[in-house]
């Protein structure tokens, strides 16, 4: 396979593994678009602030499950959250910094578009084992402290996933992290809260294992893990080569102290 140094900056690309690849985002007005598709064709509404281009929020038609991208957040990330109570705080949040890859959270957000409109989104009956086989069946080791939490490492020592075995009511169960001691556009964690069912968790985990190779320009990949990387030219009808055109954001209702989103 060619190095990373055999490409120029816009030569478009697919590599492997998908964790080191970097968000993929770069027409931020495309960001949404991808990473929410699978709810959009659900039914979703988004809304798009009139000062912005892309929309932030991606809503149910129940309101009780929102998605959000967190421009103005530390790490600029995504977060997605469920409610019993519209206006009441989230019972269960997953989150991810920016430089996440798209691929991963569109995976989470087609699960859950699924368990919605099965009512099956509060259920909590998939093992623990459903989040980590994955990791174990692509090489991932293994690891059990004193106090029983896991640790899944990745066969290059590049990203980790923790799970608490007693998380408290305000910690996460599980935790990923790729390329921490880096500062590149690789470098990402996620979070998923006590009450996010093991079957979503486990849609995320298997798009992380995933060992197909996502699409990126040359110049979008972090040079110094180029040793890690695998690289080819992508062919023509390399999926993610052409993007969907971003949905047309929902107008909601106005109410009092509100402004209507405008519709792109």
């Amino acid at each position: 396979m060619p190095d990373l140094d055999s490409f120029g900056p816009d030569d478009p690309v697919l590599v492997s593994p998908r964790y080191l690849a970097g968000p993929r985002l770069e027409q931020r007005p495309l960001a949404a678009a991808m990473v929410w598709s699978s709810l959009t064709k659900a039914g979703w509404a988004t809304y798009t602030p009139d000062n912005q281009r892309e929309p932030f929020l991606c809503a149910s038609p129940c309101q009780l499950v929102r998605a959000a991208r967190m421009p103005n957040a530390t790490d600029g990330g995504w977060k997605t959250a469920v409610y019993e109570d519209a206006l009441a705080a989230p019972w269960r949040t997953a989150s991810w910094s920016a430089e996440t890859p798209a691929e991963l959270i569109a995976d989470f957000h087609r699960a859950l578009a699924e368990a919605h409109s099965l009512g099956a989104l509060h259920s909590l009956t998939s093992p623990a084992a459903a989040v980590y086989l994955p990791l174990l069946n692509a090489g991932w080791s293994h690891m059990v402290d004193e106090r029983g939490n896991q640790t899944f490492t990745s066969p290059d020592r590049l990203a980790t996933v923790t799970g608490q075995r007693r998380p408290s009511h305000v910690s996460d169960v599980w935790s990923m992290n790729v390329a921490p001691d880096t500062t590149g556009r690789c470098r990402w964690s996620a979070r998923f809260s006590k009450q996010v069912p093991n079957s979503l968790v486990a849609a995320f985990t298997t798009s992380l294992a995933d060992t197909t190779s996502v699409y990126r320009a040359a110049g979008q990949l972090p040079k110094e893990l180029g040793s890690y990387l695998v690289t080819e030219p992508a062919p023509p009808c390399a999926p993610g080569r052409s993007d969907a055109a971003s949905p047309a954001p929902v107008r909601p209702p106005a109410g009092p102290g509100q402004s209507a989103a405008r519709r792109l």
